[in-house]
């Protein structure tokens, strides 16, 4: 017989949407388990950094406006970003008393105050094993945890600390692998045991999808987890088509895959591996420099047209001197204990999968379409629209993640369901030797060459079929226990959402934001709308849904609503 466990709140993943939610859920007197499998969030090594309109000389309207217009291109879902904007000081501010929080006033916002000298194993030291012990650096993670914490590991330490203290969450190690369709309930693995945890209410935070890419700043374990479960149990996605990519990550053999912060000397130039100036080359003679080009979006496009005919690309700080770099540059500290003469030589490059900006179709209180569950952070989308706009993810994240948190606590079912039987598949399947790690880099590869920064129908259609051979291959996989059979289920959701993406992708014949088609380069009016996706019989299928507004005619969102009248006028 299967353990039930049973909660009023059940909050799956332990970034700082899941953190916030498991704690505002508290504050509303609930019982809350939080379910986390142990492997460091993006929170743990983000930077810290909080925009939001909170600081002098940038109103509430003019942000808005900026994340709408400027940077989401029109595709930001207004009701959720009138929340994110008009809710975001009072939410953080909250969380910066109650959590003891410690922030310095930063231009455009705050940025959460570095443990100087510590590193993130120190800083994280108490609150579990899996941080204690970690043989290498191999990736973002283990770099940050070895070599220094940084301002967003001062945040995670905080919100774990307040976490710790509560007596009304109960923190379990392990995964949840099924949610029950129309039901509070989920299928898990805690302990490496099969278990039922029932909720009357279920907050999904386990990140995003910048896993299911070959090179990634962050956890490569950001597989997807929360948008595949609930994706199977019917569960609307939305703006499946928009990754943001960060161009500058180094990416040399034996060296974590270090994004270059923009606090490089002005010198620093971008060249490929036959010598060629590629801002030269791409933008014309007038662009030398890196620190000409501000649009990262554009500036992973042109890295990444490089990179799919075959070229290798570097930034060149061969004219920069010891003198140029700041003394506290993030950029310089990491380079030079990883790679000492990165001022004698150009250093390879690649734009690396840094934020999921799609996801779980919710509304302002962070309901998904499925009754009673909740998405915060990078596993909901659609309030950044087309681009996210700088230092504003950790601001959803705690900002949406308390809203769900709170609302879930509030609006809970009457009782949590009740199941004697396993939610899970069998602990045992025959099949195929189940060749995961393979399958995983077959399917990263693809989605790193095909879904990257820059696209075409060519890329995009071979990739289908590449997806399509991977997906019968792992359907024949066999397993001889949970722990395999958890392996091969996250490849086939794996698999599975990255058709969403690639479909999505595929049906935008346009450029905008952080999806550039090389075949269609221009923004087109006619894709002023979002896309929205179910998945159906393990296949994709695609709404298109206009865009709410609900502004003032004279708002921040009276352009969008001008060129929408004016389209249907045409």
């Amino acid at each position: 017989m299967t353990e039930i466990l049973v909660t009023d709140v059940l909050v799956i993943g332990e970034g700082c949407a899941g953190l916030s939610a498991a704690l505002a859920a508290t504050e509303e007197g609930c019982d809350v388990i939080l379910l986390g499998d142990g492997r460091a969030p993006a929170t743990a090594i983000s930077t810290g950094f909080l925009t939001y309109a909170a600081h002098e000389g940038f109103t509430r309207d003019q942000l808005f406006h900026a994340m709408a217009e400027v940077t989401g291109k029109g595709l930001c879902d207004p009701l959720l970003l009138r929340r994110l904007v008009d809710d975001g000081p009072k939410e953080m501010s909250e969380a910066f008393a109650a959590y003891r929080i410690p922030v310095d006033r930063a231009e455009r916002g705050v940025r959460v105050r570095r443990a100087v000298g510590k590193t993130g194993r120190d800083l994280l030291s108490g609150f579990g094993s899996e941080y204690q012990e970690r043989e290498s650096v191999e990736d973002m993670t283990g770099l940050m945890m070895e070599f220094s914490s940084t301002h967003g590991t001062a945040l995670y330490a905080q919100l774990r600390k307040a976490v710790k203290a509560s007596p009304q969450i109960r923190r379990l190690r392990g995964s949840a692998l099924v949610l029950e369709p129309d039901a509070t309930a989920v299928g898990a693995l805690v302990g490496g045991k099969p278990v039922t945890v029932a909720a009357r209410a279920i907050v999904l935070a386990t990140g995003g999808l910048q896993g299911l890419y070959e090179f990634t700043d962050t956890p490569e374990t950001l597989t997807g987890d929360g948008h595949g479960m609930a994706a199977e149990a019917g569960a609307k996605l939305v703006d499946m088509e928009f990754i943001q990519f960060y161009p500058l990550a180094v990416r040399e053999d034996g060296i974590p895959p270090i994004f270059l912060y923009p606090d490089f000397p002005k010198l620093s130039t971008l060249v490929n591996d036959r010598g060629e100036n590629l801002l030269r080359k791409h933008l014309g003679e007038a662009s030398q420099y890196l620190a000409d080009l501000h649009n990262w979006d554009q500036l992973s496009a042109l890295i990444q047209a490089e990179i799919v005919e075959g070229r290798y690309v570097f930034v060149d700080f061969r004219k920069t001197k010891p003198a140029d770099w700041a003394p506290d540059s993030l950029t310089a500290t990491f380079l030079s204990k990883f790679i000492p003469d990165f001022r004698e030589r150009p250093v390879q490059v690649a734009p690396s999968s840094h934020y999921t900006i799609g996801g779980l179709k919710v509304d302002v209180d962070g309901r998904t379409s499925l009754p009673k569950v909740y998405a915060a952070g990078e596993t909901a989308g659609g309030v950044h629209g087309a681009c996210r706009h700088g230092g504003t993810a950790l601001v959803e994240a705690i900002t949406f993640g308390r809203i769900a948190g709170r609302h879930a606590a509030q609006s809970l079912n009457g009782d949590a369901p009740r199941t004697i039987a396993s939610l899970l598949p069998p602990e045992r399947k025959a099949g195929a030797l189940a060749r995961v790690a393979e399958a995983m880099t077959k399917l990263r590869h693809a989605n790193q060459m095909a879904l990257g920064p820059i696209r075409d129908r060519a890329r995009l259609e071979d990739a289908g079929t590449r997806l399509a051979a991977l997906r019968e291959e792992v359907r024949g996989f066999g397993w001889s226990d949970y722990g395999e059979m958890q392996q091969v289920l996250r490849v086939e959701r794996g698999i599975m959402l990255s058709d969403c993406l690639r479909q999505a992708m595929l049906r935008r014949t346009e450029s905008r934001g952080t999806h550039a088609r090389s075949d269609f380069p221009q923004t087109s009016d006619d894709w002023l709308k979002k896309q929205v996706v179910r998945v159906v019989a393990g296949k994709p299928v695609f709404t298109d849904a206009p865009l709410q507004v609900r502004e003032p005619p004279h708002g921040p969102l009276a352009s969008i609503n001008q060129r929408q009248v004016q389209k249907k006028r045409s």
